[in-house]
């Protein structure tokens, strides 16, 4: 039998073994203990989880959860516990925060267990791809993969490993965490991140990483480069969050907000390193990869700010608005509590309501229903797992059109509409 043949069948069997106890462990009843999707009465928080939307639903890839067992909030010794399973909502149907049902699909790799995943999304295909992030505690390690999830029409699907065809060696590249990422409906995107001991296998040491990666959808080329290719060069970006829009330019634009400046020549913490200011964004085209910045105006975010979510959404009458949600300043040591609508072309920022439910970091939000925002999980502290979230499930929604926060999706809702707040900014001038 040859190496690859040996492979696929070790996979297969740690597929088979780690399938069946992941069933396990998210079959139980409401009161057992380790299921990934507790009832919502012993829901306590969810964090360090990604989102995408395919095929009619919300898909939740990965994080921590803390739950309530036997009337306590430790399980086994761990406040928080990682999630064994790929989580899904659906949006072709009205539903409540505190009472839709999740689907939990138990994942066939130990590896998948991960939090803040790299996720790239092909609507087009019906898949989506996770490459990065990191072990929760370190425990489980192996050789990084790029893996492919496949859905299907009732929120569930299958995983595999994606095999790359243009030679490049995933070991030549540092898996990492903490980076911006997106997808332009082709191509996936990475920029910057760190590599710690807890994102690959073998390393003793914490390095933010510089440059860009890129995963081509059709080719399946993975590529990676700095100059000419990253908009920020050989700069390491740290925390940030990036965002495509389309329908600017040939082939759409990818923005980068927030994130601090890293190291590469020694290891320093996140919280004294420089920071991107929310006043000036950077944004590129993801073909060309010429870069620009622009000076924002209005209700500019306070910064330094990383762990914090966005959404993007374009009108019929070619306006764009990027949403963003909460976050971290460790340079002070504070949780943001605030909301912001940045409108295109303008340039303008504006605040939103104060978000119910306190304090939210390391949360991640998508675009679902033409107009609502859908906010998962997050935390208040570093040392999250005692404080129950006060959102139920930790489901939030935004209407960007209303600009109102929500505890229930609608999914008749109309078409997205700028707000009229932002609509009188533009008349004004």
């Amino acid at each position: 039998m040859d190496k690859t043949s040996v492979t696929a069948a070790h996979r297969l069997t740690s597929a088979l073994v780690t399938s069946l106890l992941a069933a396990f462990l998210t079959a139980g009843t409401a009161d057992a203990a380790l299921v990934d999707v507790p009832s919502p009465d012993n829901y306590v928080r969810r964090s360090l989880a990604r989102a995408t939307v395919l095929n009619n639903h919300v898909y939740i890839e990965g994080g921590q959860i803390v739950q309530m067992e036997d009337g306590f909030r430790g399980i086994r010794g761990r406040v928080e516990n990682q999630v064994n399973s790929t989580l899904s909502i659906p949006l072709n149907e009205s539903w409540k925060s505190e009472s839709v049902t999740i689907k939990a699909t138990p994942k066939p790799f130990t590896s998948l267990s991960r939090n803040n995943w790299y996720l790239w999304t092909d609507p087009k295909e019906g898949v989506f791809y996770a490459w990065g992030g990191y072990w929760p505690f370190g425990q489980e390690m192996v050789t990084d993969e790029v893996y492919k999830f496949t859905a299907d029409d009732q929120g569930g699907g299958e995983w595999g490993v994606e095999t790359l065809a243009n030679g490049v060696r995933l070991d030549q590249l540092n898996p990492g965490e903490a980076g911006a990422f997106t997808s332009t409906g082709t191509m996936g995107i990475v920029i910057g991140g760190q590599s710690t001991p807890w994102t690959q296998l073998g390393r003793d040491n914490t390095r933010q990483l510089s440059g860009m990666v890129t995963f081509d959808f059709e080719s399946k080329a993975m590529m990676n480069g700095t100059q000419r290719f990253s908009p920020f060069g050989d700069t390491p970006v740290v925390g940030a969050s990036a965002e495509y829009i389309s329908g600017i330019g040939e082939n759409g634009i990818v923005m980068v907000f927030g994130g601090h400046v890293g190291r590469t020549d020694k290891e320093i913490p996140i919280g004294e390193m420089d920071f991107f200011d929310m006043r000036n964004i950077t944004f590129f085209d993801p073909v060309t990869k010429e870069a620009w910045s622009q000076v924002t105006t209005g209700d500019i975010p306070p910064s330094p700010r990383i762990g914090f979510c966005t959404a993007a959404f374009s009108t019929k009458e070619g306006g764009h608005e990027v949403f963003i949600f909460g976050g971290e300043n460790k340079r002070d040591t504070l949780v943001y509590e605030d909301a912001y609508v940045l409108s295109l072309p303008g340039f303008v920022w504006t605040k939103l309501p104060t978000p119910p439910g306190g304090e939210r970091m390391y949360h991640t939000c998508v675009a679902v229903g033409n107009r609502q925002v859908l906010s998962v999980g997050g935390r208040e502290t570093e040392d999250e797992g005692q404080k129950p979230d006060k959102i139920p499930q930790g489901l939030l929604l935004f209407d960007m059109t209303e600009l109102k926060w929500k505890l229930e999706y609608d999914a008749n809702a109309a078409v997205y509409k700028s707000a009229s707040s932002i609509k009188d900014w533009y008349k004004q001038r």
